[in-house]
């Protein structure tokens, strides 16, 4: 199959470049590849607010993640059948490039605002999502218990005007593409981390219940902290500077943490 500007498309594989696939370029493409599939396990995050999670969360992660594959393929194999990709490469809008090669210039606006349009449920779910993260918080450390607070209908106030509040002044302060890669790095560790705590706890507490089992453990999540590794250490070399303070926000949560834990120790007294 042809793409714009005569460029072949391939769904299957049809050679191998070592080159390529371990290089820089293709390690940080990685990085905004994840971006494209955040929030496939923030179903976890609200595993308390759902019925039946044994049976609902692995349903809705597989299908969820089944359909964002899907969508995400067949989305690329349009920019690359529609526009030649010497216009796409290190653009950011490439659906809106794609859109006026598609429907032209009018059409191309059209474009936009249904991705301006498909932005607003995805903004609705993380207000609804990240805050329970600050609140788990709150309800473990009573030095950041005023975060875990709800109204009267189960609303954690505090935390979604804080997480508006940080996500307003990073876009106040940098431009949007400054913002991801601001965060590239550290959301790539946190997701390395996870996993890798999933293996901790195999090892340390594997007594513990565990109802929701991981596929083809150990060999999976391996793979996942392989090729996060190499992202991230790709990453740092391009791009230390945003590493390097996406880093120091991680560091200024953990000493919070170990601060307030601290606090409350010593508030508690010899046991």
């Amino acid at each position: 199959m042809r793409g714009g500007g005569d460029q072949p498309i391939h769904f299957t594989p049809v050679g191998f470049d070592a080159g390529q696939i371990f290089g820089a370029s293709f390690a940080i493409s990685l990085v905004f590849v994840m971006y494209a599939y955040t929030g496939w396990n923030a179903a976890t995050y609200i595993v308390g607010e759902i019925d039946d999670p044994k049976r609902s969360l692995p349903r809705a992660l597989f299908v969820g993640t089944s359909l964002v594959v899907v969508l995400y393929v067949a989305l690329n194999a349009v920019f690359l059948y529609t526009t030649p990709i010497a216009e796409l490469a290190g653009q950011v809008d490439v659906a809106l490039i794609s859109g006026r090669h598609v429907f032209g210039e009018e059409g191309g606006r059209l474009v936009g605002a249904l991705i301006c349009a498909g932005l607003i449920p995805t903004i609705s779910a993380m207000m609804w999502i990240g805050p329970r993260v600050t609140v788990a918080m709150g309800e473990d450390l009573p030095l950041l218990r005023p975060f875990a607070h709800r109204s009267r209908i189960g609303v954690p106030t505090p935390a979604i005007l804080l997480q508006g509040g940080v996500a307003t002044l990073l876009l106040l302060t940098q431009s949007f593409e400054a913002v991801l890669e601001f965060i590239q790095f550290s959301l790539t560790l946190c997701s390395f981390l996870a996993v890798l705590g999933l293996i901790k706890l195999r090892i340390t507490q594997p007594d513990l219940p565990r109802p929701c089992r991981a596929w083809g453990y150990p060999v999976t999540p391996l793979i996942f902290l392989s090729v996060t590794l190499l992202m991230m250490a790709h990453v740092v070399a391009v791009r230390p500077f945003q590493s390097l303070a996406g880093c120091g926000l991680m560091l200024a949560g953990l000493f919070l943490y170990v601060g307030a834990t601290a606090w409350e120790r010593r508030k508690e007294g010899p046991s």
